[in-house]
């Protein structure tokens, strides 16, 4: 006993294939060998390019990492050394701050 759902695939595999024997193959010509080898030459330096940058752009974010911790522990010794806080002082942290985190959530997003 055959199986009404695969009768009816082989149908519809046997009408596609009919239709795609029926179309015509027109005039195409293949593309010439030497354009053929010069985009797999372009191919080939481009997946080397790419793979010789991967991981410096890994590394990006552990560099950015590393200036903002260099950069609040540079904030932290120097406030220390400071004989009082003033109001401006206190502005000027908040904006050094401010920019900080700016910069490198901007390159931390652009990796």
């Amino acid at each position: 006993m055959t199986d009404p759902t695969v009768d009816r695939e082989d149908a519809v595999v046997r009408e596609w294939m009919q239709q795609f024997a029926a179309v015509p193959l027109g005039e195409t010509r293949l593309p010439e060998a030497q354009l053929l080898w010069w985009k797999a030459e372009l191919l080939k330096r481009w997946d080397e390019e790419r793979q010789t940058v991967a991981p410096i752009e890994r590394a990006e974010s552990l560099h950015v990492t590393i200036g903002v911790v260099g950069a609040l522990v540079l904030l932290a010794t120097l406030w220390q050394s400071v004989p009082g806080p003033t109001a401006t002082l206190i502005f000027a942290t908040i904006v050094g701050l401010g920019a900080l985190v700016a910069v490198a959530a901007m390159t931390l997003r652009q990796s």
